[in-house]
């Protein structure tokens, strides 16, 4: 797989994947980093869907935004998120205030939690950047990095490709702003490890850093192993009248119909018809095309996407799938939220209810 991907306008694009992580190696395909958007060409935003990019974290200033808005923003086939981080990209003085800005993007609890949650819970593909793609960028992704396994030593490589990959924006910079501060311009192999000594002694470990910033533990994780290989799921919550069907699966739980989505499913909601009519014989319909989504970790190495969506069966009568589900129930709503075992199963159930009833179904 090639890490690097190559445009016609768009500088320092690449791919997070292929890195040694704790679980093995980080996932292509998954989180990728780039410079600016904002001159993509036609051909670029192709390229960009080819890959199967779905969301784009814009990281850039306010005013970078407003005045060099990316191309992504108008183009259907991308859902963009523009988020802000603290300093607001401010340009540092010298290598010392390079390294506090570093800290100080990363210690506004409030910016910086927005963008790793964003990072966990965007539909993949995703892609992260800012103007350069260096630093605002590469402080997200160094921590992201590090939170996954992957090495200081090659999260500290990754960082430094960003220096031979923006060569035009370094010539253009040094043509047009000759007082511009040369450390920033100026790769240096020893920098995360000063800015990496910072860190430690304010915020110590990786997950005690995200629990400062207000991330909760399932979150945690989810970003631990978000790099890794990605899993999808899709279900329903079945209603028959008023009723609503729950599974007691073989395993010992209770929960709602749901399974991997497979190569010859159409679509998400075709994943999660075929799911129902197989471990229950039913043959479902599903009313409306919302869907409640979770992001979870179910094991290390993976991070993994299940779509819920709003689904009616005329019949009630039930063939379980021998393989996975002992009994099939339907109960009142009340009855269905206290009989699953999860408690992302019980707001679902709260969910698809009260949708339910405001779509007037």
């Amino acid at each position: 797989m090639l890490r690097r991907v190559p445009f016609e306008k768009i500088e320092n694009f690449r791919d997070l994947g292929g890195y040694s992580a704790a679980y093995g190696e980080t996932s292509f395909g998954v989180v990728y980093r780039s410079g600016t958007l904002a001159d993509a060409t036609p051909s670029d935003l192709d390229r960009m869907a080819s890959l199967g990019i779905k969301s784009i974290i814009d990281i850039r200033s306010d005013n970078e935004k407003k005045t060099k808005p990316d191309k992504t923003k108008t183009d259907k086939r991308f859902t963009e998120y523009e988020l802000s981080v603290n300093g607001n990209g401010r340009v540092p003085v010298s290598r010392f205030d390079q390294e506090a800005s570093y800290i100080e993007m990363l210690e506004e609890p409030s910016q910086a939690r927005n963008i790793f949650l964003t990072l966990a819970h965007c539909e993949k593909p995703c892609v992260i950047h800012c103007s350069a793609g260096k630093d605002r960028t590469g402080v997200f992704c160094f921590i992201l990095q590090l939170a996954n396994g992957v090495p200081f030593h090659d999260a500290n490589a990754d960082y430094l490709l960003s220096f031979p990959y923006l060569t035009r924006l370094t010539r253009e910079t040094r043509r047009n702003y000759p007082n511009f501060p040369e450390p920033v311009l100026t790769p240096s192999i020893t920098f995360w490890k000063r800015v990496m000594a910072k860190f430690n002694k304010r915020w110590g470990k990786i997950d005690d850093y995200f629990n400062s910033i207000g991330i909760n533990e399932d979150d945690c994780v989810l970003l631990e192993n978000l790099l890794g290989i990605q899993e999808k799921s899709c279900g329903a919550v079945v209603f028959h009248g008023n009723d609503i069907l729950v599974e007691h699966m073989r395993q010992g739980h209770y929960s709602l119909p749901k399974g991997h989505v497979e190569k010859e499913d159409a679509n998400e909601e075709a994943t999660a018809l075929r799911e129902i009519r197989e471990e229950t014989g039913l043959e479902a319909i599903i009313l409306a095309p919302e869907r409640f989504v979770i992001d979870y970790s179910p094991k290390p190495g993976v991070a993994k996407r299940v779509s819920f969506y709003i689904a009616s069966s005329q019949k009630a009568e039930t063939v379980c799938q021998p393989s996975e589900v002992a009994g099939i129930y339907w109960l009142a709503p009340n009855d269905a939220v206290r009989t699953v075992s999860h408690e992302s199963d019980k707001k679902i159930i709260v969910w698809a209810c009260e949708r339910k009833a405001e779509l007037g179904l």
